[in-house]
């Protein structure tokens, strides 16, 4: 590595950045996030908590960048590669923390007035009445939780078979993600879950993946997060790149994606409008993240991957 980057030196060439795009897209959202919450410092509680972590995730990233740019390793980047899937999990249940700081009350009133004046129902309501059948809310639950899986899936298999191009798929996704914080931290919408009283804002888990989503949603869920639904949006996201450079495993992803659709609604994590947006924000959010991406990548040298 040391010995490209003086080749490139003498030739003129750009070097690698210190920070790769994927860590210059979390930066952005970490700055963004911090003045955010300094807009509500003086009223939400134990802000002091959410400024440190921001500080632990900043120092990390540039650790690792720092330690990536003394000895580059495998290792290390693999860490470079995949941290920000880890992180999303903390700034997403952030965004019920932060949802408020501008708007002090929630869309879930408009949402569900749309719902129906467009259906003439609650479909969140409805859909799991007209098919109450066990067998049907369990494959509901399985469709919901298969999203988490085939995120994490398509990143692995698209490192394995291709890295370098794997890099840009992982920045879109990431992207995606913070784009739909950004828009659940000025657009709160909580769901039906949360909105509705009992019995319309549960739904019965009778068997395993069932029960899974159950307890996850009672100690991680937090009522944030509806409009437009992130789950549609970023589960075609992953099956738009398999599409372009996985297509077999686009074949098994697919009918799951169809699934995850009506399992958002089905389990009442969302409006059925939610989803329409969800699929609206695809091709929107996509391109963003490629003109980012492209911009970012300028800079950076080109063909510098250590372990090809």
């Amino acid at each position: 590595m040391k010995r490209l980057i003086k080749i490139n030196k003498k030739n003129g060439s750009k070097t690698e950045s210190f920070f790769s795009p994927l860590d210059k897209v979390t930066i952005f959202y970490i700055l963004f996030s911090t003045v955010y919450l300094c807009l509500g410092v003086s009223y939400l509680p134990n802000t002091l908590w959410h400024f440190i972590y921001r500080m632990i995730v900043f120092g990390v990233v540039f650790l690792m960048a720092y330690l990536h740019k003394k000895n580059p390793n495998k290792p290390l980047e693999i860490a470079r590669h995949f941290y920000p899937l880890i992180i999303l999990n903390i700034f997403y249940p952030e965004t019920s923390y932060l949802r408020n700081i501008l708007i002090n009350s929630d869309f879930d009133g408009f949402v569900s007035g749309c719902e129906q004046t467009i259906f003439g129902c609650q479909p969140s309501v409805e859909f799991c009445k007209a098919i109450p059948h066990d067998w049907f809310n369990e494959l509901m639950h399985i469709c919901y939780f298969s999203y988490y899986f085939f995120i994490l899936l398509v990143c692995i298999v698209h490192f394995i078979k291709d890295r370098q191009e794997s890099k840009k798929s992982i920045f879109i996704i990431v992207s995606a993600f913070y784009m739909y914080y950004i828009i659940f931290c000025f657009l709160p919408v909580v769901g039906p879950q949360f909105y509705f009283t009992p019995p319309d804002s549960s739904i019965s888990s009778p068997y395993i993946f069932g029960k899974i989503i159950q307890y996850g949603a009672e100690i991680i869920e937090k009522p944030t997060g509806a409009f437009p639904s992130s789950h549609v949006g970023v589960i075609i996201i992953v099956a738009y790149i398999t599409y372009k450079h996985m297509r077999k495993l686009f074949y098994v992803i697919w009918p799951f994606v169809i699934g995850i659709c009506f399992a958002t609604v089905y389990i009442k994590a969302h409006y059925a409008v939610d989803v329409f947006a969800g699929i609206i924000s695809v091709p929107i959010f996509i391109a963003i993240a490629n003109f980012i991406y492209s911009k970012i990548s300028a800079k950076t040298a080109v063909g510098q991957d250590e372990f090809e």
